[in-house]
């Protein structure tokens, strides 16, 4: 709203207006007064293309910025889509998920099952590892096989353990 009400100029007496904005966009005011620089501002700006429930997720924390930011570029009509994916999905987009749709509803390839299938991809941060330290591990091999050497034999006997107690 700032950002619409800074560049009405019709109706303002020119005794108002600060000569030293002149040759400044908007957008650069906006951003010297807040502190940011002007692309988060205009990332800001694009977030109004938001429909309201998405909105309340931004604000509620439950999508992140950027991945919002990239959301607002799809048509008002697929973000609402979108609510049924998340939903389905029991998911939130992260930034490549987000960017990818962004892409897709670029292409005008953008479907609801699309939109389901991308985020009910395991997402980096979901995907679990299982480590080991040095000690815990050389109780169990000789003194001289390396790491790689250690772990072909642990997925060696991982395959073993698998095909006798869960291929039944």
């Amino acid at each position: 709203m700032k950002n619409d009400a800074m560049k009405r100029t019709a109706g303002r007496p020119r005794s108002q207006i600060d000569h030293n904005l002149k040759g400044k966009r908007t957008v650069e005011i906006i951003a010297e007064e807040t502190g940011e620089s002007p692309k988060q501002v205009q990332r800001y700006i694009t977030l109004t293309n938001l429909i309201p429930e998405l909105l309340q997720q931004l604000d509620d924390e439950l999508i992140s910025f950027n991945p919002a930011v990239e959301l607002a570029a799809l048509k008002e009509k697929e973000q609402k889509q979108l609510i049924e994916a998340m939903d389905y999905a029991q998911s939130v987009p992260s930034l490549s998920q987000a960017q990818r749709i962004k892409k897709l509803s670029k292409d005008g390839k953008l479907t609801l099952e699309k939109m389901q299938e991308i985020l009910s991809e395991i997402k980096k941060g979901e995907i679990t590892r299982v480590t080991f330290t040095n000690e815990q591990l050389h109780r169990y091999f000789p003194n001289n096989y390396t790491p790689e050497m250690m772990k072909r034999e642990i997925i060696a006997i991982l395959k073993i353990w698998m095909e006798q107690y869960w291929d039944k």
